[in-house]
């Protein structure tokens, strides 16, 4: 059977184009396949919404972005595309709740994917902190691991700074200098301050976050006659003899025409629900297979910045260009075991209000009882096996909650009045940054779905990416942690090439 590609990728999100990103940088020559089952968003396929030339949707973000809560985000991003009431179509774009494909996530309601070109890439608030003492895999090479960190920062376009660059904001230094008093950290280089954030500031201009095109271009403009994205493709089957995969077969959303797709490797970036969920139906079940399922419990609130406090007034917010949803970006950082907790906070104006949403994360244990489960006999709207998710908090981790509700307590009552009662635990899933589906792993025990290139174990020709590759419980948003596996395992395929 001759193999038409060098590398076929599944999905055209961040990781996927990171992936391709590198292969071509390391073989030019090679040949490459991108699919993406999702349909094109804005004119320019993978770019950020907020970049985009459709006024409609880039102030429908604006929007969205400026409550500064992910899951009215979600909820709202699929009401603005296409979506009436549950119903949903594969001409359907944007993120939807993982439950109107047919799944059961009652135990993860917060839970979504995105069904687009540039996947997640194109919504995403763009926020890149790093990981942080056990957030780092221990069976990687430190060194490797900073050095992948690094290349994944260039290419997400990871910046430290204001977002509105050529305009002084008179609140920051007030909001640092009460924040490291009521959240102080030991480590001058883990105390808060602007949250790193992937994208270019620009003077007069909202901060133009990094979208998959601006990571592989080639890949969204066709500049690159080796590479190829083609799009409104289901990847249904990985084709495979139990330790080589042959080909992939591939359904047409729009006619139902099935096809199979044939090359040397493969690379699965789907999602960290998706992926295990194709691998299932392949039948690829390794006995970690969307076991540990993973994400940092979050919880949401806002405090109405009291300017008088600080000796300002209401002439001192800052006004961000048309367009930018937020003032500025801030970062409480965990410190490891003494605070494995992290902040996000966004300045905003909203309804005439200064507001600073006061978000926060905690890791959460790694445990088996939370896990995907597959189905053998329902399916979900696409005729792919259905999930139903396992998911809770142990006792240690509700302890970690309500410390991080007093830490949230402490840090908003620091900048304004902020009740009890405004504290909110986010529903399991919401922070959609969920890992350690297809964990990766040192050692072949039965915990991990990968190896430490990202290849599945006892397979050949199989490589896996994305969120669902790490194996750590992050307190970090996991877009950076995942890039720079991504890195790696695109150094391990182009080594294979």
């Amino acid at each position: 059977m001759t193999a038409e590609f060098d590398l076929v990728i599944v999905g055209s999100g961040p990781n996927g184009a990171i992936v391709a990103e590198q292969v071509h940088a390391h073989s030019p020559e090679a040949r490459i396949l991108v699919i993406e089952a999702g349909g094109t968003i804005t004119d320019v396929p993978g770019e950020h919404l907020v970049e985009a030339d459709e006024s409609a949707m880039n102030a429908s973000y604006n929007d969205l972005m400026r409550r500064a809560r992910q899951i009215e985000y979600v909820k709202g991003a699929a009401s603005m595309n296409t979506i009436d009431g549950d119903s949903w179509t594969p001409q359907s774009t944007g993120v939807f709740p993982a439950a109107f494909f047919g799944h059961n996530f009652a135990e993860f309601p917060g839970a979504s994917v995105a069904w687009n070109i540039g996947g997640m890439g194109v919504h995403w608030t763009a926020a890149t902190p790093w990981a942080y003492a056990a957030e780092i895999p221990d069976f990687l090479p430190r060194a490797e691991w900073d050095a992948d960190q690094e290349t994944a920062r260039r290419l997400l376009r990871t910046s430290v700074g204001p977002l509105i660059p050529d305009v002084e904001n008179p609140c920051a230094q007030p909001i640092f200098t009460a924040l490291r008093e009521v959240v102080p950290s030991p480590d001058p280089d883990r105390e808060l301050g602007y949250m790193p954030m992937g994208g270019v500031a620009s003077a007069g201009r909202p901060f133009a976050r990094t979208g998959p095109r601006d990571i592989a271009p080639f890949v969204f403009d066709g500049s690159a006659p080796e590479v190829e994205l083609r799009t409104g493709l289901l990847v249904t089957r990985i084709e495979h003899d139990g330790s080589r995969v042959t080909g992939l077969t591939l359904r047409d959303l729009a006619t139902g025409a099935e096809e199979s797709v044939h090359a040397d490797r493969f690379l699965i970036a789907a999602d960290a629900l998706r992926t295990p969920q194709l691998l299932w139906a392949s039948g690829i079940r390794p006995a970690a297979l969307g076991v540990r399922l993973n994400e940092h419990a979050s919880i949401d609130g806002e405090v109405e910045i009291d300017a008088q406090r600080f000796g300002l007034t209401d002439a001192d917010i800052v006004k961000p260009p048309t367009g930018e949803p937020f003032i500025d970006s801030f970062w409480s950082p965990s410190i490891g075991e003494a605070r494995p907790m992290h902040g996000q906070l966004m300045e905003r104006e909203f309804e005439g209000r200064h507001m600073l949403s006061v978000g926060w994360y905690c890791s959460t244990e790694i445990r088996p009882e939370n896990r995907i489960e597959f189905s053998d006999d329902l399916v979900d709207e696409l005729g792919m096996p259905h999930m139903t998710v396992r998911f809770s908090y142990s006792e240690n981790d509700l302890d970690q909650i309500r410390r991080m509700q007093d830490v949230q307590q402490a840090a908003a009552n620091a900048l304004g009045t902020f009740p009890r009662e405004y504290r909110e635990v986010q529903p399991p899933g919401a922070s959609l940054h969920y890992t350690g589906t297809v964990r990766m792993g040192g050692v072949d025990d039965g915990t991990s779905v990968v190896d430490t290139d990202g290849r599945v174990w006892g397979f050949e020709n199989l490589f896996l990416a994305g969120n669902g590759v790490v194996p750590t419980a992050l307190t970090c948003n996991s877009t950076l942690t995942g890039a720079t596996l991504s890195v790696r395992i695109a150094r391990a395929i182009s080594a294979d090439i």
